[in-house]
This record gives structure tokens, sequence and C-alpha cells, in this order.
């Protein structure tokens, strides 16, 4: 079975940044997010073994739900300044790498994800994805073929989340994430949802109804003072929930060629760190790089990527 292991770059580079202590390499400024980004790169050829390799990237500007709904995303605080310093440094870094980077005006990382993986299943329909996220609206995505690896403190804790876990973490199905977040809102992107509507009335919901669609369509079922909440709000709902839906058909192209890993690749990676002076992972490469001793078995059980 191949395995497909596609990185979110600005979810795991802002990860990065806010979870180390700050780091200058002389002539590049601060590297501490690259740092943090280069580690989780390496460690994840090593632990996850993947086949095919590829990272997503967000694209600057607007993307297409500016154009639904102007306010998306408004009330987010400025990227730190020495955080932006690093965005060019990691476009250069993944080029270094030889690793397979994709990015599309109007579309999010999480858009390209969702497409690769789709792209990706088609082509190989006996394989599986790994998405290497901080970002919770990605469960969406999530199917038997399909988990989530994520930081869930820091860098060093790491779950990964298949259909089971989603619903223990969220209280619904993954095919249900995007309903929670129409019933919810989303303070963070700064869309509106139904207002008095949290957590705890949106999977209830779900549970009884299913979908957003259903719930609408048995207003007659719900309490007096929750239905009259849900009605005033629908436009809202529906506006929450085409935000919320990440999409999978970006115009994109899927070489299965560029995507191939391949363990002369870590030759690039060395080179790189060196560069950067990044001396503790030339060490991991050169280790990284070794044959296993002939009685030596890899672990059987999954570490953490970081």
């Amino acid at each position: 079975m191949s395995h497909f292991l596609l990185i979110d770059g600005h979810a795991i580079l802002h990860r990065a940044y806010h979870a180390l202590p700050k780091l200058n390499t002389s002539g590049l400024g601060p590297t501490n997010a690259i740092y943090g980004f280069s580690t989780m790169l390496l460690k994840s050829i090593k632990d996850l073994k993947p086949d095919y390799f590829a990272v997503c990237m967000d694209p600057p500007g607007p993307n297409f739900r500016n154009d639904l709904y102007i306010a998306y995303r408004a009330n987010r605080k400025p990227t730190d300044p020495d955080l932006i310093s690093q965005f060019p440094l990691a476009h250069e870094l993944l080029s270094d790498l030889k690793i397979a980077t994709f990015m599309r005006k109007g579309y999010e990382a999480d858009d390209l994800l969702a497409t690769l993986a789709k792209k990706f299943m088609k082509l190989k329909p006996k394989s599986r994805v790994t998405i290497i996220t901080g970002d919770k609206d990605l469960m969406q995505l999530v199917t038997k073929k399909v988990s989530l690896y994520m930081p869930i403190r820091g860098l060093s804790v790491t779950q990964t989340f298949g259909p089971k876990e989603v619903k223990q973490k969220l209280g619904v199905k993954p095919s249900q994430v995007v309903d929670l977040k129409a019933l919810m809102g989303d303070p963070s992107d700064n869309y509106p949802g139904i207002v008095g509507v949290g957590p705890k009335t949106a999977t209830t919901l779900l549970d009884e109804f299913g979908s957003l669609d259903n719930i609408y369509n048995n207003l007659n079922k719900i309490k007096p003072n929750l239905k009259e909440k849900i009605e005033k709000a629908k436009d809202d709902a529906y506006l929450s929930q085409s935000l919320a839906q990440i999409i999978d058909t970006v115009p994109s192209k899927l070489s299965l060629k560029k995507v191939r890993w391949q363990p002369k690749n870590l030759d690039h990676f060395k080179t790189t760190f060196q560069r950067l002076n990044f001396r503790s992972l030339v060490s991991r490469v050169e280790k990284q790089q070794k044959p296993l001793p002939k009685k030596e078995k890899p672990p059987s059980s999954q570490p953490s990527l970081f």
C-alpha cells in the first residue's frame, strides 16, 4: 500500500514559530520557524516512511472565500514580522530540498491538500494519505484512508486522527464537521454561524438530524426558542457552511513522478542544513542515511514526529 504524505506548510510554520525560542542565523535573520519546519520534514520522512511526499502552501492575497464574505478572517491579528520574513526562506528551503510544493492563487492550502489527496487516491486506489497539519478544519477530510497527524501541544505531543478520533474530539463524524462549523461559526475565520448555538447544542442537533439541511427541514421538531434562533440565522448558517467547506477541485496536476520520494533525496537535506548552519539537523540526516544493522528492526510503534 503506497503512502502519500502531505504537509500543510503554513500551518506547521506557524506552529513551529510559536513553539520554539527565537533563533537567528547569520545573514538570514530569524529562523526558528524554518528550523522547526525542517525538523518536521526530516522526522516525518523517517517515522512515517512516505512513498510520495509534497507540501502545500497558502499564496499571498485573498482567496475565493473573501469573495463570498468580505469579512472573512478580517479580525485576525497581523502576522509577526519575524514570521513573515521566514516565508520566502521556507519556499527556498523546499526548492533546495527538491520537495514538490503546490500553491494556487485564489485558494487556500487546505483546498490543495484535499485536491491532491483526492487525485492521488484516484491514481492509486489501494493507498493511504497522511496530512500533517495543526488545523482542525481539515478533520472534514478524514476517511478510513485519509488521516491527520497533528501536533496537539507545541511540537512535542502529536496525535493521529482517523474517523474515530475526530468523533471523540469534536463530537461529530468527519462528514459533519462542515455543518458543525456552519452552526457554531468560527471566530478565528470570522464567519457568523448561528448566534446562541455553541458546541454542545450544535453537536446535539447534528446527532439528532444528521445535517444542516435536515435541521432546516425539521424545524417543527425543535424547541421554540432554539427554533427561532435557527430560523433567523438561516442565511448566516449557509454562508458559514460555504466558507467552512474545503473544496477538492482546485485546478492542478499531480505527477506521481514529481512527488515520488527517494531516500537519496536526503543528500539535499544535508547540503541545505549545512548552508543554514543547522548542525544538529546535519547530524540527524547522517544518522538517518546509515542503514540499520542487520539484527536491528525498525520500531513497531510510531514515534512522535517532533
